[in-house]
């Protein structure tokens, strides 16, 4: 080609490029003059490819070329080719010749050189030469690479589908080759062996997941292999642990199973782990709570039995203290045997601190907050230790002059203290010891230790210590979670210290802990001051003068006999006039027979036949204003709630009869007679209005 027509190297590039085809090609432009032919063309229009560049190729057409012409701006117009016919000139007296031809427009790419045709030459008839096979073959290699390209496509995407899954799986998930090398882990398999895929890629199942059994830690053979070998599903053993790569141990579950194509081709297996660290801790919580439910069903059983033994216990000490309190009076002072008497009365008045302690630590009631004194709260708790604790162990307090108050629940500080006592003592691991307890007041006014979280103040501190085996740092850490204990199966449930540390934050308290092992443990509790006493308080805790009678008619009822006796002794000695009855129905028909002869009504709660509360609703259907009193060696708290409902009723512990019986009885009479005062005087109002 000459370089005036084709001056670049790029134009140089493609007419090498048509030179090498083995078909007839000429280049044009849009004029029809030849810019290059190849060798194929020249022989074909029967000219040198040299001759022909410059030539117009009407000029080699036969006379008339409107065809031509026609085919040229056809073939200028389209990218495809052009299928047409050339009718040669006679050359040197020969025939015409006529070429099939086919024109097609050729556009530079960077869109600055001018657009050429192009036209392929091939002799006429000649329909299936090399050329059009070498289309039809070029056109099924690409419709063949479109389709594998669009199923690579498909292939990738499922791929990448089932990664996504596959990773997105809660699960660990594991795959390996036939060889059982690994050849894949989701993020899930990661977490749990500690190894990273890239890391674990191509190395043997049984080093990425080493299996262990849990009793003897000895190695368990890889499922793997057996899926492998098996072309079937193969289970983990149970209670199997998982090696971790840091050499920690985990509890799983785990299967695997074969990989196979569709043809039935083993192509390796997948291993599926799942950590049971949650779910077997979950069955312990569950365990837990069941034998927490145990304990607590226990504990209302034994409630329940308390509640029993303590009504007819404190009939039995109600009887002692009142006769008691009636002999000392009757008694001339000095004598031998009213020290004897007095002797009597201090040992029963203790047997009745020791039913309250035993009720008080097996009633499930809601908190009551009253000011406490808490030296009296340590002393009974250390008489009811005491009585439990064996003698080899020394039991000691250190108590302050001077009382310290709180507002608190009794009863919940009760178990509170006795929680860290029993837990002392068990720290002594049944061998020799002491426990102490120690009462303190302190003024953090100026400033609290950061570790208490609690605000300036006065506090009061209760530190239970012992001496024995004491605590590490791991075990400190964990001695408040819920169900964490490290006494040995079925000997604790976990929840006593938890439950210390929720009542002391009830309380508005801080609970801390110094122990060490070999050093013993001391458990502190800080508790906030109450503060002074109202007037109401201080005139509560004053004796109150008994208001003797005036011959008031009393009607008692209780089905014991001796505290039947002991009670009418005391009322009669107070100045009321008593009728008593052992049977309720006999009781009721007195009333029904008289009932404005009686004043005021005591009855004992648990009788046969009809119960105090039964009589009591009959004598108030009776009379609306008669006062009534109902006592009980056990006093339960829905029996204050039915009593309270009753109104002009009073409830009454039978072990504080002798010292209450005649307070309680002039409260009474005098509300009733303050109320007849109030409605006579009202009345004439009411008239004249």
């Amino acid at each position: 080609m000459a370089a005036a027509c084709v001056p670049d190297d790029r134009a140089q590039q493609l007419a090498a490029l048509v030179d090498a085809l083995p078909e007839g090609l000429v280049l044009l432009d849009r004029s029809g003059r030849l810019l290059h032919a190849n060798p194929a063309a020249g022989v074909l229009l029967g000219h040198p490819p040299a001759a022909l560049t410059g030539m117009a190729l009407t000029a080699l057409a036969r006379a008339g070329g409107e065809e031509l012409d026609d085919l040229l701006r056809r073939g200028a117009r389209s990218r495809q080719l052009v299928p047409g016919a050339l009718w040669l000139a006679a050359a040197d007296g020969g025939a015409e010749a006529r070429l099939r031809c086919d024109v097609a427009l050729v556009r530079a790419r960077d869109g600055q050189r001018p657009a050429l045709l192009a036209m392929r030459l091939r002799p006429h008839g000649q329909a299936t030469d090399r050329f059009v096979e070498l289309n039809r073959r070029i056109e099924e290699l690409t419709r063949e690479v479109e389709r594998r390209r669009a199923a690579e496509r498909r292939l990738e995407e499922q791929r990448e589908w089932m990664r996504v899954t596959l990773r997105s799986i809660g699960d660990a998930v594991i795959t390996t080759d036939v060889a059982g090398l690994v050849s894949f882990m989701n993020p899930t398999a990661e977490a749990l062996t500690g190894w990273a895929e890239a890391d674990a890629a191509g190395r043997p199942i049984e080093e990425v997941v080493a299996l262990v059994k849990a009793a003897t830690r000895q190695p368990i053979a890889s499922p793997v292999r057996g899926a492998i070998a098996a072309r079937a599903p193969v289970d983990v053993p149970s209670h199997a642990l998982l090696r971790a790569r840091d050499g920690g141990h985990l509890p799983v579950d785990d299967v695997a199973a074969p990989i196979v194509d569709d043809n039935g081709t083993l192509l390796g297996a997948v291993m599926i782990l799942r950590d049971m660290s949650e779910r077997l801790a979950a069955d312990g919580r569950r365990r837990s709570l069941e034998s927490q439910l145990r304990e607590m069903q226990k504990t209302q059983a034994l409630g329940r039995l308390a509640g029993g033994i303590a009504h007819d216990f404190n009939n039995v000490l109600g009887s002692i203290i009142g006769n008691t309190v009636l002999a000392q009076h009757e008694i001339a002072a000095g004598l031998e045997a009213g020290e004897r008497i007095a002797q009597i009365d201090a040992a029963a008045r203790r047997a009745r601190r020791l039913v309250r302690q035993i009720l008080a630590f097996t009633r499930r009631s809601p908190q009551r907050v009253q000011r406490q004194a808490l030296d009296t709260l340590v002393t009974e708790v250390l008489d009811l230790l005491r009585s439990t604790v064996p003698t080899v162990v020394t039991i000691e307090a250190q108590l302050p002059e001077l009382p310290l108050h709180v507002e608190a629940d009794a009863t919940q500080l009760h178990q509170v203290l006795m929680n860290l006592c029993t837990n002392a003592w068990h720290a002594l691991r049944g061998g020799t010891g002491h426990i102490e307890l120690l009462l303190e007041a302190l003024d953090l006014s100026a400033g609290v230790p950061a570790e208490l979280h609690l605000p300036p103040g006065h506090y009061a501190r209760i530190a239970v210590r012992d001496s024995g085996c004491g605590m590490d740092e791991a075990t400190r850490r964990r001695m408040f979670e819920p169900f964490f204990t490290t006494k040995p199966v079925n000997e604790g449930t976990g929840l006593g210290l938890a439950v210390v540390q929720g009542i002391v934050a009830e309380h508005h308290g801080a609970i801390t802990v110094d122990s060490a092992p070999g050093r013993g443990t001391t458990v502190s509790i800080y508790l906030p001051q109450a503060t002074e006493a109202s007037a109401t308080e201080s005139s509560a805790a004053a004796p109150a003068a008994v208001v003797r009678g005036a011959g008031e008619h009393v009607l008692y009822v209780d089905d014991d006999e001796m505290m039947a006796v002991t009670a009418e002794a005391l009322l009669s000695r107070a100045g009321y006039r008593v009728t008593v009855f052992h049977d309720p129905p006999a009781a009721l028909a007195a009333a029904q027979a008289d009932p404005d002869t009686y004043d005021l009504a005591i009855t004992d709660f648990n009788m046969p036949g009809m119960n105090g509360l039964d009589l009591a609703w009959a004598l108030r259907r009776l009379r609306a204003d008669l006062p009534i009193v109902i006592t009980s060696g056990y006093v339960p708290d829905d029996l204050r709630l039915q009593v309270r409902r009753i109104g002009h009723c009073r409830l009454l512990n039978k072990e504080n009869l002798a010292d209450e019986v005649g307070s309680v009885v002039a409260a009474l009479l005098q509300a009733r007679d303050a109320e007849a005062e109030a409605e006579a005087e009202a009345e004439p109002r009411r008239g004249a209005a």
